[in-house]
């Protein structure tokens, strides 16, 4: 196993286990080259309080204070972390929103990588506690991709997070027709190509009772087809038991698109494996 760039921890506010405890597991599993990357929902970068809000389950708060927790716990392991390349990094949620606290993160000098998310439109809560029966649905996809587009065309990201996190809890995502929607993500795949910035295989869907990649083979194929060369692979793990749960297949899903080498970063310097 190569790598795995997109996991979270106990920093994480639905994650679990300790920064130790995934060095661990990723010496056991034989991964080369590890970043943890907790969640960094930067339109709500400060405690709830701030906001004149509580916490929630909906809602994660101190997005900024994630990071300096994690980045600590991440800094100060990195020199014990055995045969895995351990990288310091952080997932920040809706970048066009504050560009300007996104900027402070990526240009941390303790920070590899940072992974661009849309997790949620301006003004609604995360993707997974919307209620879809009361949703036109093609209207929410588009209004993701537009969002996705307008983070692609920012500057202070390494990673696109989950292309298509906006199908991920669809009620029948298999059933959903992509085809209104590909010109949108044409202009996304060639804006990080532009940028000669990457994309990811996530491969949190895998574990559900219908898997799925985010994002699927056919959208891979055409980044490729389009000249875009720079690709990860994660599992986005939120607990331990799954730092390495499908990465195999990622691997031979991203070789079947015609991927020779996969992509890491090194204070946000690309670096090629080959795959």
């Amino acid at each position: 196993m190569l790598m795995n760039l997109h996991t979270h921890t106990h920093h994480s506010p639905d994650a679990d286990d300790t920064v130790a405890e995934r060095i661990a597991e990723a010496n056991r599993l034989g991964l080369r080259f590890m970043a943890v990357t907790d969640h960094v929902e930067i339109n709500r970068f400060y405690p709830a309080e701030y906001y004149g809000e509580t916490e929630s389950e909906e809602y994660f708060y101190d997005g900024g204070g994630v990071f300096e927790r994690s980045a600590a716990e991440v800094c100060a392991l990195q020199q014990e972390s055995g045969n895995v390349r351990l990288l310091c990094g952080a997932e920040i949620g809706q970048i066009p929103q504050d560009p300007e606290r996104s900027a402070q993160i990526f240009n941390d000098p303790r920070t590899d990588i940072v992974i661009g998310s849309v997790h949620e439109l301006p003004g609604r809560p995360d993707f997974y506690f919307l209620h879809y029966d009361e949703e036109d649905i093609p209207a929410l996809v588009t209004a993701y991709f537009e969002e996705v587009c307008r983070l692609a065309q920012t500057d202070c990201w390494d990673v696109l997070g989950h292309l298509t996190y906006g199908l991920r809890y669809l009620p029948n995502r298999r059933a959903y027709d992509l085809t209104p929607h590909l010109e949108l993500i044409d202009r996304i795949l060639r804006t990080v190509i532009a940028k000669d910035k990457a994309i990811e295989l996530n491969g949190s869907g895998l574990r559900k009772p219908q898997p799925y990649i985010d994002p699927d083979l056919t959208l891979v194929r055409r980044y490729y087809e389009l000249g875009g060369r720079n690709l990860t692979i994660s599992t986005d793990a939120h607990n331990t038991k799954y730092l390495g749960y499908g990465l195999y297949l990622l691997e031979d899903m991203a070789r079947t698109a015609g991927f020779t080498e996969l992509t890491w970063f090194e204070k946000h310097q690309m670096q090629k494996v080959k795959l």
